[in-house]
C-alpha cells in the first residue's frame, strides 16, 4: 500500500526536483510516521483547540523550496471536547479568510478524520489531513505556495504518507459498521454473512466520497483539489473492464491532471457525465 501511495503522488503531479530526498520518519511515542523530503525542525509550541483554549503540541516541520510540510501534534487528553468540536474548530482555524475546496471522511489504517483541500486568501493551496486520536489531535499540512510548480504533488504526497502505528482505532466496531452502512445503498441496507463484505463496503464508500470530492473540484476549477481527490480515488479503483467508459474517462482525467490540464480534465469529466445520461432511459 505505502508504494502505491508514492507512485499515485507521482502521478498525478509528475516528479518534482525534491522528489529524490524524501525520507520515512518515525515517531513511536507518538504511534505515527511520515515521509518528509529533508530532516524536519522540531519545536513545542501551543495549540488552539477551541476559543480561549490552547494546549501543548508539538511541530514537525520542513520549509523547502515552494512548499511547507507540517504536522502538529497537540495533546488533547482531558480537555473535555468532542472530537467534532475538536475538528471544526482546527478546519476553522486553517481555513480562516480561504475556501475549503474539499471536505470529506478519511482513513489512515483503522482511525478515522477528516481530508481537505483549502486555498488561502494568499494563494497558497493546502493538502490537509486531521485526526482525533488516543489523546491527540493530529494535523498534517502539505503547502503549495503560489510559486510552486510541482509543490501540489509534493503536498499531497506528504500528506498520503502518514501512517499510525500501535494497532488502535478511534472507532467503535459499531461506530465502524454504522459509518459502513451510511455508504451501502439506498435505504442503507447491508449485505450480511459473506466474509469480506465489511471491507468492500467500506472500499465503496471512500470511493464515493473520492469521486464526488473530484467532480466538485473540476466544476469549481480547482486543480489541486482535483489531484488530490483523484490520487485518493485511483488508490480505490479497480477497472473489471479497463476499456470501459468509465475506465477511460478517468484515465483522461488522470493524464489531465498529470500535466495540470484543467480544462481537459473538466471535458474529459463532462465527455463521461453526458455518456451516463444518454445511457439513462
Amino acid at each position: 500500500m505505502r508504494l502505491i501511495v508514492f507512485i499515485v503522488a507521482t502521478l498525478v503531479g509528475g516528479g518534482s526536483a525534491i522528489a529524490q530526498s524524501w525520507r520515512e520518519y518515525s515517531y513511536p511515542d507518538q504511534f505515527f510516521t511520515v515521509a518528509f523530503p529533508g530532516d524536519p525542525q522540531m519545536e513545542t509550541t501551543t495549540y488552539q483547540v477551541a476559543d480561549n483554549r490552547s494546549v501543548e503540541a508539538h511541530v514537525y516541520s520542513v520549509h523547502k523550496d515552494d512548499a511547507v510540510f507540517k504536522v502538529t501534534v497537540a495533546e488533547l487528553a482531558d480537555i473535555g471536547l468532542e472530537e467534532s468540536a475538536v475538528i471544526d474548530h482546527a478546519i476553522k482555524m486553517m481555513s480562516e479568510g480561504g475556501e475549503v475546496k474539499v471536505n470529506i471522511p478519511h482513513r489512515v489504517n483503522r482511525v478515522y478524520g477528516r481530508q481537505l483541500s483549502i486555498v488561502g486568501p494568499d494563494g497558497i493551496r493546502s493538502m490537509v489531513a486531521v485526526f482525533d486520536y488516543n489523546g491527540r489531535l493530529y494535523q498534517i499540512e502539505g503547502k503549495a505556495l503560489p510559486t510552486g510548480n510541482n509543490a501540489t504533488a509534493d503536498a499531497i504526497r506528504f500528506v498520503q504518507s502518514l501512517i499510525f502505528t500501535g494497532g488502535g482505532s478511534n472507532r467503535s466496531a459499531e461506530e465502524i459498521r454504522a459509518a459502513q452502512a451510511a455508504c451501502s445503498g439506498p435505504g442503507g441496507s447491508v449485505v450480511a454473512g459473506v466474509p469480506g463484505d465489511d471491507r468492500r463496503l467500506e472500499i465503496r464508500c471512500r470511493r464515493q466520497q473520492s469521486f464526488v470530492a473530484l467532480v466538485n473540484s473540476l466544476n469549481s476549477g480547482d486543480l489541486s483539489g482535483a489531484q488530490q481527490a483523484y490520487s485518493s480515488l485511483n488508490q480505490l479503483q479497480r477497472f473489471a473492464n479497463p476499456n470501459g467508459q468509465f475506465a477511460q474517462a478517468m484515465s483522461q482525467i488522470g493524464q489531465a491532471l498529470q500535466g495540470g490540464d484543467l480544462t481537459g480534465a473538466q471535458q474529459a469529466l463532462s465527455w463521461l457525465q453526458r455518456g451516463r445520461r444518454n445511457r439513462q432511459p
